[in-house]
């Protein structure tokens, strides 16, 4: 049997041995603190961490040791990371070495492709989450090991094979021998098969073998997860997804993926992205990485292929660019800062609303924004609830743009944490104000206006507050109101920051043309010379050097100008010409309410005027009137009840007694009308019974009732019935309710008067009858004085009257503290009157039940000798009549017709 040479022995062990050391991992960074902190993170038993500080240690290392990894930062000086990456894929021996970049920077997408496409597997942005790093170092070094596995049990297969065709050879000489070391070798190869594939299937990355043609034969847990399916042995083709897509959406045929690419002998498809679909209809964007597997003789038998799954990466970047698209077009400034509030990004509106660029303020303290009084107070604040998680919500402040100018803003500040949940920063929108505190600032001066206008006593107290207005609106330098006087001219009614000399050489000028349609005039700068020569000169002189004409119309009428100056050319926007006009109209409206309430004053003077001059004639006539009925109704009355008389006589003189007594209270109406029109009627009030001035105002109206033929039913139901009244007064509404009543109801008619209780506090009297009823527009004025319903027309008065009885009677019941209210379902269904009056306190009613003051029956028994009555009467026929009842009465009779002649008589006797 021929010698196995020393240099396949070697190469068989020195590949086994490769399986079991430790793994390289080549870190390249040129700051030691970095590589420093990788060393801590990466540091483990099975790992030999290589330290790299330039590219030259870097490419020397690789020289000397074969890698699992390269962690490699991008940001070097001499060579960059992509450089670098760029001549390690150079050679041969290192183009399978994954790299895994470190960037503290976000990157553009043409970056992260060409870093792709020098080698890269993937970026992670610093700081490093340690996590995150050590997770995808420890695939790579699963994978590493997996291949060195891999090319192990090769080697030893080819090794195998040397020896089995050395063992054939001695076969013929040890048959029997042959036969059990080759026995022996067969287990060991389908043993270390058996382990390979072992490892293939725990690999947390998705990982699976396809022989020459391209049928999966091997595949493990992670790759069946990914695809969502098992693919079946054997059968399968180049991949275990069902459909592949390009990252465009287009269809790629199985034929063309990268693994089959592979396989038909092209170079190696690494780190081109593809798109996969489940079954259930799901895709995930994957990065595949296949490797042809070779025989001895360097024909390609197999491939494998490790699918990294980058799905979420992906969803992470859209939504980055997503939100950067979103911050970079914002109307609002966004900003975010690091806990030392120093500052780490700045969208383009930042830029607009402050005037820095970002290059100007990113790496630089936010308190360049701010003014120096407010850094202390607010930085910390802001700071101290940010590092506590706590967020800041709509913080109205000041800050500072690059030209020095102050503006308002609202602030939001959040805090911004790491994917371990850390506060490491903090995101800031700021939002111009300036035009919402401007329009608050304005509609708290025109509030302020309108309270002062409304308040104003004159003129001048409306055009002050004006001015006052208008200076806290906007910015003016000097402001005048002038208003049109009787011949047109406008003067000078209120003004600030004008000379003497100015108003007298302006005052009567006026930019408008009679008849004209006033609108804004806008002068921008005085040397324009629209305003002619003169006037220029005026204004120059004054200092002046732009102005604006408003005027102050009301229903298109001009009553004057608002005027507001500028000491330097100026020109008018509609943020400060809008308050302006409204405080124009706001003026103009505050002076025609004052022209109205003048003429409204001397309308009301003039008919309070009026009203007194009736209510004297009422008064007079009713004096006059009444005078001269007191002496008939006297002699009518007197002869009525004269037995010595003939009864025809007497029948006569009951008649003129009915008429007198009729047109006296008639009279009386009107005199009572008159006393409560002016407040002076005067009441004498006392505890009554409620049912007894009833039954008194109901024997007033028996003969009247009696002879209609009326039904009055009574129900008192009241068990309360006292009440504080005047007694005479409550006797006079019952008896105009009555009398009412008793007029509107027809002959056999009905008439119902009753009392309940409503409450504790309260007694109603209602006076029901089933007369002509009222409609609504008769109930809606039926207490309104010389009222009557519609029954009466043109001159046929059938029920008579005044119309002032009910009148009288609600300010009477008024005045005692109740109401009075009118009912009717229509015409001819009758009415209802209620009276609601208080009831009387409990400690005006005596234990026994009975009232105190209650007014005793009392007989009149004529004595044989009266006493001696001095009679005052101005009216001589009065007096006369008077005197003659009272000496029929056997009284002894002095008259007076005068106060003196009284006096002197009172003295005599």
């Amino acid at each position: 049997m021929q010698a196995i040479e020393p240099e396949r022995i070697a190469d068989v062990e020195s590949a086994a041995k490769s399986v079991v050391e430790a793994a390289n991992i080549l870190l390249v960074d040129d700051e030691k603190r970095n590589l420093d902190a990788l060393e801590i993170i990466l540091t483990a038993p099975d790992l030999r961490l290589i330290r790299a500080q330039s590219a030259d240690e870097a490419l020397l290392a690789l020289m000397n040791n074969e890698f699992a990894c390269i962690v490699l930062d991008i940001q070097m000086p001499t060579m960059s990371g992509l450089e670098l990456a760029r001549l390690i894929k150079t050679r041969k021996r290192n183009q399978h070495i994954p790299i895994i970049f470190l960037t503290a920077y976000y990157l553009e997408e043409r970056d992260i492709l060409h870093g792709y496409g020098v080698g890269a597997v993937d970026y992670l942005t610093k700081p490093i989450n340690s996590q995150i790093l050590k997770s995808k170092v420890g695939v790579f070094v699963d994978l590493f090991r997996a291949a060195r596995a891999f090319s192990a049990a090769n080697a030893a297969l080819e090794f195998e094979i040397a020896q089995r065709k050395r063992a054939e050879e001695a076969l013929r000489k040890s048959n029997n021998d042959l036969e059990l070391r080759v026995q022996q070798r067969v287990d060991e190869l389908n043993f270390a098969e058996k382990r390979y594939r072992q490892v293939v299937r725990n690999l947390p990355a998705a990982v699976y073998v396809t022989d020459a043609e391209g049928h999966v034969t091997l595949f493990n847990e992670a790759a069946a997860a990914l695809w969502g399916r098992e693919p079946e042995l054997g059968r399968d083709l180049w991949c275990g997804s069902l459909k592949i897509f390009n990252p465009d959406g287009s269809e790629l045929p199985l034929a063309e993926c990268p693994m089959a690419l592979t396989l038909k002998g092209g170079p190696p498809v690494r780190g081109r992205e593809i798109v996969i679909e489940r079954p259930d209809g799901t895709r995930r964007n994957v990065l595949p990485h296949p490797e042809p597997l070779y025989d001895a003789a360097g024909n390609i038998i197999g491939a494998i292929n490790m699918l990294m799954d980058i799905t979420e990466r992906k969803k992470s970047e859209a939504a980055a660019q997503r939100l950067a698209a979103i911050v970079q077009t914002s109307d609002d400034a966004i900003i975010s800062k690091d806990l030392d509030g120093i500052i780490t990004s700045w969208n383009e509106s930042a830029e607009h609303l402050f005037g820095y660029a970002a290059s100007e303020v990113i790496g630089k303290p936010i308190t360049l924004l701010m003014p120096p009084e407010r850094i202390e107070e607010e930085e910390a604040h802001i700071l101290k609830k940010i590092r506590q998680g706590e967020p800041v919500h709509n913080f109205e402040t000041i800050r500072r743009r690059k030209d020095g100018s102050l503006i308002e803003i609202s602030l939001t500040e959040s805090p911004i944490k790491s994917s371990d949940g850390k506060i490491i920063g903090a995101s800031k929108i700021a939002r111009d104000i300036t035009r919402r505190k401007q329009g608050e600032k304005q509609q708290r001066a025109l509030y302020e206006l309108v309270v002062a206008v409304n308040r104003a006593s004159s003129l001048f107290e409306i055009c002050d507050a004006g001015l006052a207005a208008i200076f806290q609106c906007q910015g003016a330098d000097r402001a005048s109101i002038l208003l049109s006087d009787s011949a047109g001219n406008m003067r000078f009614a209120a003004w600030r920051g004008l000379s003497d000399d100015y108003r007298r050489a302006v005052e009567g000028h006026s930019p408008w043309k009679q008849g004209e349609t006033p609108g804004l005039v806008l002068i921008s700068n005085v040397d324009a010379g629209a305003l002619g020569e003169s006037l220029c000169s005026i204004f120059k002189a004054e200092g002046i050097r732009a102005l604006a004409f408003i005027p102050i119309a009301y229903n298109d009428r001009l009553l004057g100008k608002f005027m507001v100056y500028f000491d330097s050319p100026h020109e008018f926007g509609p943020g400060e010409l809008q308050p302006a006009q409204s405080i124009a109209s706001q003026i103009a409206s505050a002076i025609e309410r004052q022209r109205v309430l003048l003429e409204l004053k001397k309308a009301h003077d003039e008919a309070l005027a009026a009203s007194r001059a009736k209510d004297e004639f009422l008064a007079t006539l009713s004096h006059e009137l009444r005078t001269p009925l007191n002496p008939i109704l006297l002699v009518a009355s007197d002869a009525a009840g004269n037995l010595n008389l003939p009864a025809p006589v007497r029948a006569d003189f009951e008649m003129v007694r009915k008429n007198v007594e009729l047109e006296a209270r008639l009279i009386d109406d009107l005199l009572d009308l008159t006393r409560v029109t002016r407040g002076k009627i005067i009441l004498e009030k006392r505890t009554l019974d409620v049912h007894g001035v009833l039954k008194d105002a109901i024997a007033n109206v028996q003969e009247e009732i009696k002879q209609k033929e009326i039904i009055l039913t009574i129900k008192f139901g009241a068990m309360n019935h006292a009440v504080y009244a005047d007694g005479v007064r409550l006797q006079q509404v019952f008896w105009n309710l009555l009398k009412n009543a008793v007029k509107f109801t027809p002959q056999r008619g009905h008439i119902t008067v009753e009392t309940e209780l409503p409450d504790d506090c309260h007694i109603l009297i209602k006076i029901t009858d089933d007369g002509i009823g009222m409609n609504e527009q008769e109930l809606s004025r039926i207490f309104n004085a010389f009222s009557q319903g519609d029954h009466v027309s043109g001159s046929a008065h059938r029920f008579g009257g005044l119309g002032l009885g009910l009148a009288i009677s609600q300010k009477l019941i008024e005045f005692h503290s109740g109401c009075v209210r009118a009912h009717s379902e229509g015409r001819d269904k009758g009415a209802v009157f209620t009276v609601e009056l208080p009831l009387a306190f409990a400690s005006d009613i005596n234990l026994n039940g009975t009232m105190p003051n209650q007014p005793t029956e009392t007989t009149f028994v004529p004595r044989a000798k009266c006493g001696r009555i001095l009679l005052v009467e101005d009216h001589e026929p009065t007096r006369t009549s008077l005197a003659r009842l009272l000496m029929r009465r056997s009284y002894e009779v002095v008259t007076a017709a005068s106060l003196a002649e009284a006096r002197l008589l009172a003295d005599q006797q």
